[in-house]
């Protein structure tokens, strides 16, 4: 038996599972860019006008995983899988893991918690 530990997707829905926040890409502070901006070659003036664009390349390397727009408006929901928490940790370790990433990663200090998203495609 196969068992699928990522996001299972089909034509008719998905879904967005993790231990995260609710964040506002406009609050993320700009010199979190910075580190990408040489490698994508943006300008300060573009990440500025669609931040949202540039989550993707600010995120890759790390165990954080994001989704736009949902229920609460046009923002982020970041986070990490429980599928990536370890069989030894604990759900406080968890969390408190998932909170460092997105401080260091994204410049935000939050309080994670659990986010479940799920939409139809139509």
């Amino acid at each position: 038996m196969k068992i699928k530990t990522d996001f299972v997707t089909n034509s008719s829905s998905s879904s967005f599972v993790v231990i995260g926040s609710h964040i506002e890409a406009e609050n993320i502070p700009i010199e979190k860019f910075q580190k990408i901006k040489a490698k994508i070659q943006v300008t300060t003036e573009e990440i500025l006008e669609d931040p949202y664009e540039y989550i993707d390349p600010l995120l890759r390397g790390t165990d954080l995983e994001y989704s736009q727009g949902c229920e609460y408006g046009d923002g982020l929901m970041i986070g990490i899988p429980y599928t990536s928490m370890g069989e030894d940790e604990t759900l406080r370790q968890f969390r408190q893991r998932v909170k460092e990433g997105i401080k260091e990663c994204i410049g935000v200090d939050v309080e994670p918690g659990h986010i479940e998203e799920c939409w139809m495609d139509g």
